[in-house]
């Protein structure tokens, strides 16, 4: 091929590729730097539009140099692509889904032989002006590698896809029309350090734009800060490398954009501005100055956030106060454009982040664009950065240990620079930022020499920030010599509480650094189901500093992208590729769209910023506990007071009431003239004060909402007749019919009208959630999904007001034993009144039950239901955080949470009352019990919800499925996280006990 094949070679991470420096822009004037706006500014040109594109399936068989502008004409006709983009989105080459898995054969430096590429062709104008200044090309993102040329001229070449690389194209370029081609090679020896866990794909995915610098300039600037011990005064410290200058002018705004210090400097001076009564930064109070620095042409700025982080002890320190991280791992993702994001979808990101009360991100697996850490600067977060580091792929190869292979490529010199250039990638541009706090050295590639030569090298560029990495817990621990210097803290990914217990907060030797999860609350579908644990287990321990849900969203490619159709998402899988893992890339708390999943307000409500202390309704007095580490309440925080009714019903609400607490700090609100006789509860809702979104609430329970007593019909005449398959009971106009086979409902007749489409089923199975992953397998081989029911003994006896039907029996299924044991009870009443009482006896040799209920496949007349319990979102054993016990009113459609892949969705659980409601003629169905169940109603049965493959493929059913669970098993997170707690599986008994009403 006419081409250098530098994409085998280890040896060449780039050609001619300007030293890396700190980000920034310059600007022609102050004002226009004070924007904040790049495009705004004369000397940067985007590249960005559509460009002209030619895939070429095999690199290695490129015939001629096409990137030559006299060899262009060869190709009969281009297609046009925008930029930035990705390739396999606009109808080329495979779209595929991995995580673990290398998706080449594991072969390095060598990549396959059919190779993919993407030729890439633009022209840019030029004046004469313009040649006056060196001209710097800059590309953002491109994966994987790629070769430039300008006029025809050789220009470099350039890898790391999630990295900035700058070339000085000077020399190659005219005044008119200039011709630049880009080659995009798919695969090349970096895709070895590049196996995050995310759709591969291909292409310029980043901004592309040119720098017009003056010859007189700045090339590089540092920010250093020094804090007095109490943190009144800070030393703003910059150091400064320039060209063909010697003096710089300066000047420092406060976070009011007041003109606080100016002057000039001498380069080797650099810059020094004592600021008193300096304003700091924090997540919760992002105040941001601004440094301008003017060298003859061009203005530099940038926003700093005066803030020092440090660790002492086990407790990482912001400006002296010990802080917990809340929160989240993010990945570039949008399911009609891949990994290109825009800007605005990235604050749209972060303000979302905001709303649900996180605190901090990782960027997983890979550096993020100089603009999102821009952002983070404004609207307060805490980031660890994480090079584009990852080599998870090797614990897959055949015969070599598993994970225990797991540090291969990190302790093998051969690979010592390439770490080493990724660190430095992933940290130079951005050591201005102050919303960085902790660098990482990438992700899932064990620990072994090359980290320890990262971490020193990491050290030398920044001392300033501690540096994580997590692959330290898979050292090998029979060598003697691991070191630990360059690791700052003990990170884990999915660890138990159990687990946790033992290795680092209950063990017999205490640990001396912080412990962080750096992964947890796996949060895949229906779930996670265990925040509120971990939460509670951790948040209050000193050695705990924080941790981070993985993720942020799903990953999908919405295959109706660019029509006016409803979003249809895809996972791994579904595009032909191998090969694949699934859906597992469907693993945010929030859905591809951003539309908040019920899993994400549950995070909300767990770290919401105020918790509800002591409450005595007696004096009206009412404690508030400051969650907040470094804001007073009375800046951030609004209470709302709603008064709930001795039936659950909403009665009034008082709003915009002000808390007034520093961190930490209670404040005592007084409610005069509480009504207890009426009174059932309070809840108490909190608000972003600016924005006014809620961030969670607190309940206040003076006693427990009860149901109004069911209005009992006059007593009627009751009869019954019993066949070999069934008793039927008539009392008055109404019908009922047990099934002797199933112990079951096998109709209801309400006024000859029939409310089953079909016999209902005692039923201990579920459409298997995301986080069933692993215990679905021991479900799927005890047959739950395919269980029958043994009646081994029944009978009926009337009385003076009532008929009881006895069913002894049991569940069972082919080729297994019994699974539950079940005494079942049914009495029919006079007044029409049907009770249940249901007690089984799980045998323990099979695994704990998904649910155990009895389902009642309706007429699709009933749509909605009004009930007294946990609301209004799904909930589940381990999923009470976002849901109070009230009484609601919802549709068919507002019990529905749309999961991506169909599973089990949409219980209300401890619920006393249920009113299905009837259209038309059809009677309502009124369930109550004293003991409490969860229900489920849903257009879309079990069985479907089980094998159907996506949320659009679902249809609609001619019965609306009834389930009246005893209880249902926990969601937890295992889908890549611990096993579910024992205290949330159904197991030992099953008991349901209610009574119908019609």
């Amino acid at each position: 091929m006419p081409l250098q094949n530098y994409f085998e070679d280890p040896q060449v991470m780039s050609v001619n590729t300007l030293p890396r420096r700190s980000y920034f822009i310059p600007y022609e004037s102050q004002e226009a730097a004070q924007e904040l706006d790049r495009s705004k500014s004369t000397y940067y040109e985007s590249l960005n539009g559509d460009w002209d594109f030619k895939y070429f399936e095999n690199v290695r068989l490129i015939e001629e140099e096409y990137w030559l502008e006299s060899k262009s004409n060869m190709i009969d006709e281009y297609d046009t692509i925008p930029v930035p983009s990705v390739w396999q989105l606009h109808g080329y080459d495979q779209i595929q889904y991995t995580n673990v898995t290398y998706p080449i054969p594991f072969n390095p430096p060598l990549v396959p032989y059919d190779n993919p590429a993407g030729l890439y062709r633009r022209t840019f104008e030029l004046g004469e002006e313009d040649l006056d200044k060196d001209l710097h090309l800059n590309f953002e993102g491109v994966d994987s590698a790629f070769y430039v040329w300008v006029n025809d001229h050789f220009i470099g070449y350039g890898t790391i896809s999630h990295s900035n690389n700058e070339f000085d194209i000077s020399q190659a370029v005219k005044v008119g029309k200039n011709h630049l081609a880009i080659l995009v090679v798919k695969w090349s020896y970096g895709t070895y350090f590049e196996d995050a866990d995310k759709f591969r794909y291909s292409g310029i995915f980043r901004d592309v734009y040119l720098l017009k610098r003056a010859k007189k300039r700045l090339n590089d600037f540092r920010v250093h800060q020094k804090f007095s011990s109490d943190y009144r005064q800070a030393q703003l410290l910059v150091d400064i490398e320039g060209q063909g200058i010697d003096q710089v002018s300066y000047s420092v705004y406060n976070p009011q954009r007041e003109l606080i210090s100016q002057g000039n400097t001498r380069l080797r001076d650099g810059i020094k501005v004592d600021i008193d009564q300096v304003q700091l930064w924090n997540s919760e109070e992002p105040r941001l100055y601004q440094l301008l620095m003017t060298v003859e042409e061009e203005v530099y700025i940038q926003e700093i956030g005066f803030r020092e982080v440090k660790i002492e002890g086990t407790q990482f320190l912001v400006n002296g106060k010990p802080i917990k991280f809340s929160g989240v791992n993010h990945h570039d993702t949008n399911p009609n454009t891949g990994a290109t994001v825009t800007l605005d979808q990235q604050r749209r990101d972060l303000e979302l982040m905001k709303q649900l009360n996180f605190n901090a991100i990782r960027t997983a697996h890979y550096p993020k664009t100089a603009e999102f850490y821009e952002l983070c600067n404004r609207l307060g977060f805490y980031v660890i950065s994480e090079a584009d580091i990852e080599c998870h792929g090797v614990v897959e190869l055949v015969g070599v240990g598993g994970y225990e292979n797991y540090n291969m490529m990190i302790n093998d010199p051969i690979y010592t620079d390439t770490f080493i250039n990724r660190m430095e990638a992933s940290m130079i541009p951005f050591l201005n930022y102050s919303s960085i706090v902790i660098w990482s050295g990438g992700n899932e590639s064990g620990f072994g020499l090359n980290f320890e030569a990262t971490g020193r090298r990491a050290r030398e560029i920044d001392s300033s920030r501690p540096l994580h990495y997590e692959g330290w817990w898979h050292r090998d621990r029979q060598r003697e010599d691991n070191d630990e210097t360059y690791v700052d803290m003990y990170s884990r990914m999915y660890p138990s509480l159990d687990e946790i217990d033992e290795l680092y907060l209950n063990s017999d030797s205490p640990i001396n650094k912080p412990f962080i999860l750096c992964e947890y609350i796996h949060a895949m579908g229906n779930g996670p189901g265990d925040i509120e644990d971990y939460y509670n287990h951790l948040y209050h321990r000193e050695e705990y500093i924080g941790g981070f849900v993985w993720e942020w969203a799903d990953h999908a490619v919405n295959i109706h992208r660019g029509t006016e159709k409803e979003p249809a998402y895809r996972y791994g899988g579904d595009h032909g590729e191998y090969p694949h893992d699934g859906n597992f890339c469907m693993d945010g708390i929030v859905y591809p769209d951003r539309t908040l999943s019920t899993g994400a307000l549950d995070y909300r409500q767990v770290y919401r910023p105020v918790r509800l202390g002591k409450a005595d309704f007696a004096k009206g007095c009412f404690e508030f506990i400051n969650q907040l580490f470094f804001a007073n309440l009375k800046n951030k925080v609004l209470l709302a007071i709603e008064y709930y009714d001795r039936t659950g019903n909403l009665s009034h609400k008082r709003s915009s009431i002000t808390l007034e607490a520093e961190p930490s700090q209670k404040y005592q609100l007084q409610l005069e003239n509480l009504n207890l006789d009426e009174l059932s509860f309070l809840r108490f809702v909190y608000y972003d004060k600016q924005n006014g979104y809620e961030l969670g609430f607190d309940v206040a329970t003076y006693t427990t909402p009860q149901f109004q007593p069911l209005h009992k019909n006059d007593n009627a005449s009751i009869t019954y007749k019993e066949s070999l398959a069934n008793y039927a009971v008539s009392v008055g106009g109404n019908r009922y019919v047990f099934n002797k086979g199933t112990g079951a409902l096998e109709q209801i007749s309400i006024e000859e009208d029939d409310l089953l489409n079909s016999p209902g089923q005692w039923t201990i199975w579920r459409a298997p959630t995301d986080n069933d992953r692993k215990i679905k397998k021991e479900w799927y081989f005890a047959n739950y999904h395919k269980t029958q029911i043994r009646i081994t003994n029944s009978s009926i006896d009337s009385h003076e007001d009532c008929i009881t039907i006895f069913f002894k029996g049991a569940m069972n299924s082919v080729s297994r034993q019994n699974i539950i044991h079940m005494n079942i009870t049914w009495q029919i009443y006079g007044d029409g009144q049907v009770t249940l009482d249901l007690d089984g006896a799980h045998n323990l040799a099979f695994p704990f039950l998904p649910r155990f209920g009895l389902m009642l496949p309706l007429k699709k007349d009933y749509q909605k239901v009004d009930y007294l319990g946990l609301g209004p979102y799904e909930n589940y054993p381990d999923r009470y955080n976002n849901v109070y016990r009230a009484f609601f009113s919802q549709s068919i459609d507002e019990l529905y949470e749309p999961y991506i892949r169909p599973q089990e969705n949409g219980a209300r659980g401890k619920v006393s009352y249920l009113s299905v409601k009837g259209q038309g003629k059809m009677k309502d169905i009124t369930i109550t019990s004293e003991e409490e169940f969860s229900f489920n109603l849903s257009e879309f049965s079990t069985e479907q919800l089980t094998t159907v493959a996506h949320r659009d493929e679902l249809v609609k059913e001619e019965s609306v499925y009834l389930h009246i669970d005893g209880d249902q098993s926990g969601i937890g997170s295992n889908s890549c996280g611990p096993e579910l707690l024992d205290r949330y599986r159904l197991e030992d008994k099953v008991v349901l006990r209610i009574r119908f009403s019609f």
